[in-house]
C-alpha cells in the first residue's frame, strides 16, 4: 500500500500532470490551469482536539497562480481503498487551509482580504465499487428535524476504473498512459499502448508495474541504453519489448524443460515428447502472464502466429 502511494504521489507532483488531472476531471479537458502556473503547497497543516496538536498530511496539493495573483488551492487525495468517513477527511484538510490563510492575513494585518477558495479532488484506484457516500450527510446521523440546519459538504470523487474512452482521451500527460493502463488491467479488456512519448518515463514504469503487480514494466525501462532513454520512449515500445522477450523466454523455458525430462527418462522417444511437452508447459506459463498484464486471448495468438483455439488449450492446461 505504501509503495502505491508513494509512485502516486511521485508522479502527480509533476506539474503538467497535476494541471492534467485538475483540467479533465474539473473543466472536461480545458485547458483551464497551465504547468507554470502552479507552486508548491505545504502538504502538512495541523489541528487541535481533545487538547492536543495533531498533523494531518495531504496526498500532494499546490497553489494556482496566475499574473502573481493566487487564485486557489487545489489538492489530490488518493484512495485506493473506500472509506466511509472520506467527506469528514477532506472538511478537515480544507478546513485548514482556510486557517491559515486567516492567521497569516492576521499576521500582516491584512485580515479583512478575500482569500482563496480551497479544492480537494479525490481520485480512487480501487478494483471495487465505492459503496460509501460521497456527502458528509452520507456521514452522519442527523435528526430529521436539524436536517434543514446543517451544512452539506460534497466530495469532488473520480475513480480511475470508471472512466469511459472518451474521458481518457482528454489527458494530454503521462497519466494518460497510466489511466489507459489501469482501464484495461481492471475490467481485463485489450490493451493498446499508445507511441506517445513519455515525459516522465521512470515514474509512469514505476507507478504501472506497483498497481499491476508486475515489475516487468520497470524492468525494460532500466534495462534500456541511456542514449535510447534521452531520445525519448512511449509505452508502445517499452510493451513491446516486453512482449517479445516473453515469449523467447517462455519458448526457451520450454525447451529446457522438455530436454530435462527427455533425459531422465533416458528414451529418444521420452527426449523428443518431453521437448514438446515442456515447450507447452513454457507456453502456458507465458500465456498466463500475457494476460495478467491486459493482453486478448486474439492478440496473444496473433504472436504465437496461431489460432485462439490453441491458446484456449494452453490457459486449460495451465488450470
Amino acid at each position: 500500500m505504501a509503495e502505491k502511494d508513494i509512485t502516486t504521489k511521485t508522479i502527480e507532483s509533476y506539474n503538467d500532470v497535476f494541471a492534467d488531472i485538475v483540467n479533465v476531471f474539473l473543466f472536461d479537458g480545458k485547458k483551464v490551469i497551465q504547468d507554470n502556473e502552479l507552486i508548491p503547497a505545504d502538504v502538512l497543516s495541523q489541528y487541535k482536539a481533545d487538547g492536543k496538536i495533531h498533523g494531518q498530511e495531504r496526498d500532494v496539493s499546490k497553489y494556482w497562480h496566475n499574473a502573481g495573483i493566487k487564485i486557489a488551492f487545489i489538492g489530490i487525495e488518493n484512495q485506493s481503498q473506500p472509506d466511509k468517513f472520506m467527506p469528514m477527511r477532506v472538511i478537515g484538510y480544507d478546513a485548514a487551509i482556510y486557517r491559515g490563510q486567516l492567521k497569516a492575513n492576521r499576521d500582516k494585518n491584512t485580515a479583512d482580504k478575500l482569500y482563496c477558495p480551497a479544492i480537494t479532488l479525490v481520485v480512487y484506484f480501487g478494483k471495487t465499487d465505492w459503496n460509501y457516500g460521497k456527502n458528509l450527510f452520507d456521514c452522519l446521523d442527523i435528526p430529521e428535524e436539524l436536517v434543514p440546519f446543517v451544512n452539506d459538504y460534497r466530495l469532488n470523487f473520480y475513480s480511475m476504473k470508471d472512466l469511459n474512452d472518451e474521458q481518457i482521451k482528454k489527458f494530454r500527460s503521462d497519466f494518460k498512459i497510466i489511466a489507459e493502463f489501469f482501464k484495461a488491467h481492471q475490467s481485463g479488456t485489450e490493451y493498446h499502448p499508445t507511441d506517445k512519448k513519455l515525459e516522465h518515463p521512470e515514474e509512469t514504469m514505476d507507478m504501472i508495474s506497483v498497481f499491476a503487480g508486475d515489475n516487468s514494466f520497470r524492468d525494460e525501462y532500466n534495462s534500456l541504453p541511456e542514449e535510447t532513454k534521452k531520445g525519448g520512449i512511449s509505452m508502445c515500445e517499452i510493451y513491446d519489448n516486453i512482449i517479445q522477450k516473453g515469449i523467447a523466454q517462455g519458448i526457451a523455458k520450454g525447451r529446457a524443460e522438455g530436454i530435462a525430462k527427455g533425459i531422465a527418462e533416458g528414451r529418444a522417444e521420452g527426449r523428443a515428447e518431453g521437448r514438446a511437452e515442456g515447450e507447452a508447459k513454457g507456453k502456458a506459463e507465458l500465456v498466463k502472464n500475457l494476460l495478467a498484464i491486459g493482453r486478448s486471448i486474439k492478440e496473444i495468438a496473433e504472436f504465437f502466429k496461431t489460432d485462439e483455439s490453441e491458446i484456449q488449450g494452453l490457459i486449460a492446461m495451465d488450470n
